[in-house]
């Protein structure tokens, strides 16, 4: 009697969620379903480098496995190239998109054959619902890299892995414990970038040039309400050194020549110590590259700000929220409407740039706090203002109060930060809606 073949996993397909329709033999995904809603048109204000699946995928690299990047929301891919690569791996990674969702169902049942695995916060919290439905054989739950490399390991052998959630033999979701956080981000390979083309990625403050991603550091000391990021860091915040962050700059100059580049930290500003130091480095190897943040105004100094222009920075982007204190004080975000307008006077006097990012929708919003908001915002004049509804999303503390009013699978449907399907306050998400449509006008 023949021995039975165990599958092993040496190939590996690392996907962006996209519209998946067999009868189209072209997928071209056009507007993503949250970032070019604004203002109920199809405005694009960029396209976003997968920088988690280019994470992945480096260190699958860098331990000897074959890999392959495709992102159809990036780029007009035929039908076939997708499916030819789906054939081709031995496993499929790819994040939950709940806008995305019947087109997932249909590709995750084209290649049933394949070890299916989705990562991030959405799929972890409908985890039951995925491999029940046999959407999928293994879920990722925290940061992904070490835990990718040891499933390629020793596929089928997962039960002592660490941060995933399986489907045992009688179908039953299994959740092993949790994966510490990765402490030496220096350790880390550099995300893959020559998988994909880097004129497909560009970011609205660059005016549609080539634009790179880097992550500089992971965590956050504060605890809004509304952040998805609590439940994987739980307000760690970790460092890479800035040595480390501007060798990867360099590289990316040297083989893709782009100059641009969006820090995809959730807060740079967190450390005045760390943003001196790499933009000192930045500017000791005169590599005249530009690049912008998400920071807090409250946080702001003025001879860090000077630093950070010097360096390059062009645009500050700070999430107010609101410009009211009791809401400021509902979503957590410790600080208050004047400390905010300090710090953007600040950031003026030292000539940066800045841009702001508000959300309505919380229990005690109203047409006198709206009214509010949009007076500070013009006070402050911003390079240009982004609008969002107060969604709980899965992961934020906000999401845990609410979860067991939700049917999951269904509702998450909307769950992005334009529209949520459970409003919190006295509007409704209609209404919700046409308040940020007027906002923008």
């Amino acid at each position: 009697m023949a021995e039975e073949k165990i599958f092993k996993i040496q190939r590996v397909l690392f996907i962006n969620p996209f519209v998946y329709n067999p009868q189209n033999q072209n997928i071209n995904i056009g507007i993503d379903p949250v970032v070019f809603r604004h203002a109920g048109q199809a405005i694009k204000t960029g396209v976003t480098f997968p920088i988690g699946l280019a994470y992945m995928a480096a260190m699958l690299l860098q331990s000897g496995y074959e890999v392959k990047l495709l992102d159809p929301l990036a780029e007009p891919l035929p039908l076939e190239k997708i499916y030819d690569a789906s054939c081709w791996a031995d496993a499929i990674v790819m994040p939950y998109s709940p806008g995305h969702k019947e087109g997932i169902k249909r590709y995750v049942s084209d290649f049933r054959g394949k070890v299916r695995i989705f990562v991030g916060g959405i799929a972890s919290h409908i985890h039951d619902y995925l491999l029940r439905n046999d959407w999928a054989d293994i879920i990722i739950r925290g940061e992904p890299e070490e835990a990718m490399v040891e499933l390629a390991r020793q596929y089928p052998n997962v039960s002592d892995i660490k941060g995933i959630i399986f489907r045992s033999n009688s179908n039953e979701p299994v959740i092993n414990p949790p994966r510490p956080l990765i402490e030496d981000l220096d350790r880390l390979p550099y995300p893959v970038r020559h998988l994909t083309n880097p004129a497909h990625y560009w970011d609205i403050s660059f005016f549609g040039q080539p634009t790179a991603w880097i992550l500089l550091s992971r965590g956050c000391s504060f605890d809004c309400i509304f952040c998805s990021q609590f439940e994987i860091n739980q307000r760690r915040v970790r460092r890479r050194s800035p040595g480390n962050i501007v060798n990867e700059m360099e590289q990316v100059v040297k083989d893709q020549g782009v100059r641009n580049f969006v820090f995809f930290d959730e807060t740079f500003n967190l450390s005045d110590k760390f943003v001196i130091g790499v933009c000192d480095e930045i500017i000791k190897r005169n590599l005249n590259v530009r690049w912008w943040c998400s920071a807090r105004p409250d946080l702001v100094r003025f001879d860090v700000v000077k630093r950070m222009k010097e360096s390059g920075c062009i645009e500050m982007r700070f999430g107010i929220e609101s410009a009211n204190d009791e809401i400021l004080r509902y979503l957590n975000k410790d600080t208050t409407v004047e400390k905010m307008r300090r710090g953007i006077q600040i950031t003026k006097q030292a000539g940066m740039n800045f841009s702001l990012q508000c959300i309505f929708g919380s229990p005690m919003e109203s047409e006198a706090t709206i009214k509010n908001t949009m007076d500070f915002i013009r006070q402050m004049n911003p390079l240009y203002v982004s609008f969002n509804v107060l969604t709980p999303l899965p992961g934020s503390r906000l999401f845990e109060q609410i979860k067991d009013k939700l049917n999951l699978e269904d509702d998450l449907r909307h769950f992005d930060i334009l529209h949520t399907d459970y409003p919190l306050g006295r509007f409704s998400s209609q209404e919700l809606s046409g308040i940020i449509k007027n906002a923008y006008r």
